[in-house]
């Protein structure tokens, strides 16, 4: 009886079509409509809901000017960036760091860059693609990334798009979307930051490319 059951849902499931056909739902049902507020907005206030930090910067020099605060204000000896990008920048400052991995578990914050911002869930996608070793984005206590306006995109989705199209050659060995500082509440459903990585996630986002 209850082959015959299961024999006759599977063939009302398949009637109409061939042994290869799914039906696609998902391509044609938007689940998630854009926000009235702009991207930026909408990616601060989400990211905020999950224990970020946003801290918006109109250029690359505010963006210098609030770092060198942040840093003195937290007392931070031991700040980590290998990223040549971010490295051409902090060398016109008097931003003290290390670029050498060899003593990283001294790090008291990291600095690095990310791939994309997603706005729909104050999510940040970073890779290992170039100079981007993993072990700054999940090691210190405190990890700083630095965006730029023309890397936030509404969801994940057009994220990986834009993802997949840089990447055609080859894909970096490790990619990840990070959504708010590392978490759990396994022990007595307490809520734990920095369980398994960063206890404090900054994002700097500069208004400008």
């Amino acid at each position: 009886m209850r082959e015959k059951v299961l024999k006759k849902i599977r063939n009302a499931s398949v009637k109409g079509m061939s042994k290869t056909e799914v039906p696609d739902y998902e391509s044609k049902i938007k689940l998630f409509h854009y926000p009235e507020a702009s991207l930026i907005e909408t990616f601060a206030k989400e990211f905020n809901k999950i224990n970020g930090k946003f801290v918006f910067c109109p250029n690359k020099f505010d963006m210098v000017s609030q770092l060198k605060q942040l840093i003195q204000a937290n007392k931070w000896k031991n700040v980590y960036c290998t990223e040549e990008k971010i490295r051409y920048i902090l060398n016109d400052t008097s931003i003290k760091y290390k670029y050498d991995l060899t003593e990283y578990t001294d790090a008291d914050v990291s600095i690095t860059s990310c791939d994309a911002l997603v706005a729909r869930t104050g999510s940040i996608l970073v890779s290992t693609a170039m100079d981007k070793p993993r072990k700054l984005s999940v090691f210190p206590p405190v990890h700083i990334v630095i965006a730029y306006y023309d890397q936030i995109y509404f969801d994940v989705e057009n994220a990986l798009k834009i993802f997949k199209d840089k990447h055609t050659s080859a894909y970096p060995s490790m990619m990840s979307i990070i959504s708010g500082p590392s978490r759990t509440a396994d022990i007595e459903k307490t809520l734990v930051l920095g369980a398994h990585g960063p206890k404090d996630i900054y994002c700097f986002f500069v208004n400008d490319r």
